[in-house]
């Protein structure tokens, strides 16, 4: 069975990027969210266990997308179906503000 892959490559690693990876979206591309996490601890400018918990944090709002996105094409209820959109609409929100938050607070371009 072959992964469906996405258009992008990721901005650290150059790699494709695959819709059943975790990823997100930087101000200069989009980037698997393992590279993020690697060049983030690495290039820290603040304490390591602050940037970690942005990082656990960022990571369980990403979990919840692909949670969310996977069970959306299963329902039928249309009211259950638009609210979960909704749910997953705030993780991917939540999930900005994290990653912007990261960039912030290290030196990913390193």
């Amino acid at each position: 069975m072959s992964r469906a892959a996405t258009k992008w490559k990721c901005v650290l690693c150059n790699n494709t990027i695959y819709w059943d990876e975790l990823f997100t979206y930087l101000k200069n591309g989009v980037s698997h969210y393992t590279c993020l996490r690697d060049k983030a601890m690495k290039n820290t400018k603040i304490d390591n266990k602050e940037m970690q918990t942005l990082l656990d944090s960022l990571e369980e709002e990403l979990k919840s997308i692909v949670y969310y996105k996977q069970k959306l094409s299963s329902l039928q209820d249309e009211e259950i179906k638009k609210t979960l959109d909704q749910i997953e609409k705030d993780a991917e929100k939540n999930a900005g503000i994290l990653t912007r938050l990261i960039e912030k607070y290290s030196d990913i371009s390193s």
